[in-house]
């Protein structure tokens, strides 16, 4: 154990261990919820805690891989390891699927009791920073994010974080600025329930789109100086609103692009999808004649299959009825 940790290893009983609702690594998602409730989440998205319940099965529960708690009262509150200790509850909760040793084996498990047991004292905060922030076990981008803005409020020195932590300035604004301005949005949009940290963190990594909500941020201490409040909640309805033009990180190239463009952004913030704004990206006579382009290749590939009388009759009609739209 590194000399700065001052914590007892010891066995302690699975029922007297309680889930942690303020855990970073639910993301604020634990908050209200009860240990059940809890439980369901952790074994859903993004945790999916039922996947480590196969290699406990098969290898038991590793004695060097202790919980991390706090003591409070007679009980044991998890600070670091919720995943698994809902993965033995998982077993635990029907012993018939597995052999008889196993669920008697993890009546009690090893947890690791700090002295300064408390979530924010100084000693768990730097162990699971320097243990798990950016380290070999990951953890969901909210719970990054939400750990490290937490982490340089309680210490106001970004600089000191990001040396304790060993990590770049770069790598922190992926997560601190988008999550901070979240925070303010989530305020100013109501209505809309930005469950998604990771759309609005990728969205932010495109030009066009920090340009169009004119997102001014303070670089060294990565703090949000100012944005266009109302250009931030149209963004936040084109990624998180119920008629939200954007449903993969994939579509945030064409969304920058259409952001990018004044005419089509209005066609974007008055209801257009984002296929229908992209037809305003470039100035109208280069869309028609691209599109040009793409019926000639259309009515190719049609000759090229030869349709018969009656697909024939039917593609006519379709073009007459083109025409006379075209013409009013």
């Amino acid at each position: 154990m590194p000399p700065h940790l001052d914590a007892k290893y010891q066995l302690a009983p699975v029922g007297d261990l309680r889930f942690d609702p303020e855990n970073p690594r639910l993301g604020g998602a634990g908050k209200h919820k009860d240990q059940e409730q809890i439980q369901d989440y952790l074994e859903g998205p993004p945790n999916y805690a039922l996947d480590l319940v196969g290699s406990i099965a098969a290898n038991g529960f590793l004695p060097y891989e202790p919980l991390i708690v706090r003591r409070q009262g007679e009980k044991f509150v998890v600070i670091e390891g919720n995943r698994r200790l809902a993965a033995v509850h998982a077993i635990l909760s029907d012993p018939a699927k597995y052999p008889a040793d196993l669920p008697n084996s993890l009546k009690q498990i090893p947890v690791l009791v700090f002295a300064n047991g408390a979530r924010d004292s100084e000693e768990v905060l730097r162990y699971l920073g320097v243990k798990h922030l950016f380290g070999f076990r990951d953890w969901p981008p909210t719970s990054k994010a939400m750990f490290l803005d937490e982490r340089v409020r309680t210490k106001n020195d970004l600089g000191q974080v990001l040396k304790e932590l060993n990590i770049k300035r770069g790598e922190a604004a992926r997560y601190l600025i988008p999550y901070r301005l979240m925070k303010v949005v989530r305020k100013a949009s109501k209505g809309v329930e930005m469950e998604d940290f990771w759309s609005l963190a990728e969205s932010f990594g495109r030009k066009n789109i920090r340009a169009y909500v004119q997102l001014d941020v303070d670089r060294r201490a990565l703090k949000i100086r100012s944005f266009d409040a109302t250009k931030m909640r149209y963004l936040a309805r084109f990624l998180y609103g119920k008629r939200r033009r954007v449903t993969d990180t994939r579509q945030l190239s064409a969304l920058s692009k259409v952001l990018g463009s004044s005419e089509a952004a209005r066609k974007l913030e008055r209801g257009a999808t984002l296929e229908e704004a992209m037809l305003y990206v470039e100035p109208k006579r280069e869309t028609l004649s691209h599109l040009q382009r793409q019926l000639e290749k259309i009515f190719d590939k049609i000759r090229t299959l030869s349709p018969g009388k009656e697909d024939s009759a039917k593609i006519l009609d379709l073009i007459e009825e083109f025409a006379k739209k075209l013409k009013k």
